[in-house]
């Protein structure tokens, strides 16, 4: 886990907060809703400062359970190093193809559940130097990395802060609020306006408001924190083609992600995120 601090540089700045992840590319247009990714991430960039956070799973290589398989039965360098230049040409594929334009505007990116050692150079003796695919994405993005789960305080000017944990996530539901149940068990013991969860494919987005007791005042104050299920890309159903999700009769997944909107004030001496959901 880390904590990333992201400076505005207004009381009043618009952001717009663009989870993205669960693409799952795997150099295949077609495994993937790849014109509506294409047209998303212009749109966020559209946006009145918009910045991304990497929600897991950007290449479909290699799962949990692969990589044990992997590590067990691939035992020759030769065979390691064409499978680590593979998964090192995925994520490069994904950064010129869609991510490129996204670059120096993320406020972190977390690991999911697929990826995989790549190499990313060869020392004059010979050792070849490896790292994680999820981190060879962050530094091609210049993003944050926030590992397995991070928290984000974006900090403005006058006191103003909007925390955001956000995390890939795990488990499965059969239902559309599927996230909301992790996030809402979570909810209680973090201290941030947003979480952010992927991992389940699902849209959903609730709140709840806690109150506040100021300790100069008699006033009750809100904090509306909201919890937001971030989508994905990867189809489950495609004309002409066996897939895993056909072949278990499963349901199809939400395909798109959310905008998180932030449109602070400050009213009566507070200062205010104003955070809607656009899904």
């Amino acid at each position: 886990m880390f904590i990333r601090t992201h400076k505005m540089k207004s009381a009043t700045s618009r952001l717009t907060v663009c989870p993205l992840g669960d693409i799952q590319w795997a150099g295949d247009e077609d495994d993937i809703a790849y014109d509506l990714l294409e047209e998303h991430i212009g749109n966020c960039l559209e946006q009145p400062t918009p910045f991304f956070v990497g929600m897991g799973d950007y290449s479909d290589f290699a799962s949990p359970s692969m990589r044990r398989a992997l590590e067990t039965h691939v035992t020759y360098d030769t065979a390691k190093k064409v499978i680590a230049d593979k998964s090192k040409a995925l994520i490069d594929d994904l950064y010129r193809r869609l991510l490129k334009p996204t670059r120096d505007k993320w406020l972190g990116l977390t690991q999911g559940h697929h990826h995989h050692p790549v190499k990313v150079s060869e020392l004059k003796d010979g050792t070849v130097v490896m790292e994680d695919s999820d981190v060879y994405l962050a530094k091609l993005l210049n993003a944050p990395w926030l590992d397995e789960m991070g928290v984000i305080k974006v900090v403005f000017p006058g006191g103003g802060v909007f925390r955001i944990l956000a995390l890939h996530g795990s488990g499965s539901s059969v239902f559309p609020w599927g996230p909301l149940i992790k996030l809402y068990r979570l909810m209680p013991h973090f201290h941030v306006d947003l979480l952010l969860m992927g991992h389940q494919t699902k849209k959903a987005d609730d709140e709840v408001d806690r109150l506040i007791f100021p300790d100069d005042s008699d006033d009750i104050k809100h904090m509306t924190i909201k919890m937001v299920g971030t989508g994905g890309w990867m189809k489950g159903y495609i004309n002409g083609r066996r897939t895993y999700v056909s072949t278990a009769g499963l349901g199809p997944v939400a395909l798109g992600q959310p905008l998180i909107h932030l449109r602070p004030r400050v009213r009566k001496g507070t200062w205010e995120p104003r955070m809607t959901v656009e899904s």
